[in-house]
């Protein structure tokens, strides 16, 4: 549009919260796959993380079984801010192998599950959030791929 034109603007809210909804279940399934994350994809009702590991996981039920304990928790979800220093001093934070989180602002976004003793992920990210992990809904696991020798994918989808 040129200057001064008119124009009108709508978020499609379905979409918008069903993203909201998977990015946060992401997060719990980085928790649950405790290994560098090396590529994602999500999208409003099935999502996937690639994972830097040798073997799919042993037991998929046991798993799909964490993230809906994690859901049914109902976490709060908050963010805070730190310095770059402050992630350059803990860069365990950080769980995308290819991907650093922007800097040049001086300030991070960091992105936590759980309150206090009680946080299960806290790790820099720019994405859209639910509140609390309640709002996921049900969890189902998919397929999960061997993309290479050292990469599994893994699905997630929403069933609610």
């Amino acid at each position: 549009p040129q200057v001064g034109s008119v124009v009108e603007q709508a978020v499609d809210w379905k979409r918008r919260y069903g993203h909201m909804r998977m990015h946060t279940a992401l997060h719990l399934l980085s928790v649950a796959v405790p290994f560098g994350v090396t590529g994602g994809s999500i999208g409003a009702e099935r999502s996937r993380l690639d994972f830097d590991m040798a073997d799919a996981p042993e037991d998929r039920v046991a798993l799909e079984a964490t993230l809906n304990a994690h859901v049914g928790a109902d976490m709060t979800i908050s963010e805070e801010w730190i310095t770059s220093a402050e992630l350059d001093a803990n860069p365990g934070m950080v769980k995308t192998l290819s991907v650093q989180p922007p800097r040049g602002a001086g300030q991070i976004r960091l992105v936590r599950i759980g309150d206090g003793t009680d946080t299960i992920d806290l790790q820099p990210c720019g994405g859209t959030h639910v509140a609390s992990t309640g709002e996921i809904g049900t969890l189902r696991i998919g397929k999960i791929e061997k993309k290479g020798r050292m990469n599994r994918r893994i699905y997630l989808h929403l069933d609610s």
